[in-house]
């Protein structure tokens, strides 16, 4: 049984001493000051921002897609064309608010 883990076991005690014998250890920066960190930021910011600029475009665009289908539609086509402007209406309305949030939220972090 052993055997089979030795590797393992043989690195997790390896990384056990190393951990025990350097307790001074710096592995990184604060957080804040990470590239990880600022770039993600820097990243949630663009996107969010580009989001809260081309949903309500392309929104518009197919609302405007589906008035022109509703307009050519019989009677009974026409109330599921008007379902789909009103789900699109609230999908833009939905990533603009999640676009907002995002931006409130990582505005704390800055």
């Amino acid at each position: 049984m052993i055997k089979e883990y030795r590797k393992f076991v043989l690195f997790a005690a390896t990384l056990m001493a190393a951990f025990l014998l350097v307790p001074d250890m710096v592995l990184a920066e604060t957080i804040q000051e990470s590239k990880i960190f600022t770039g993600t930021m820097k990243m949630l910011n663009d996107g969010t921002t580009a989001l809260m600029i081309a949903a309500p475009v392309i929104g518009a665009l197919v609302i405007g897609y589906f008035l022109i289908r509703r307009s050519a539609a019989d009677e009974m086509d026409q109330k599921q064309w008007n379902k789909r402007v009103f789900v699109a209406l609230v999908s833009v309305v939905g990533v603009e608010l999640v676009s907002v949030i995002i931006n409130v939220v990582t505005s704390y972090y800055a």
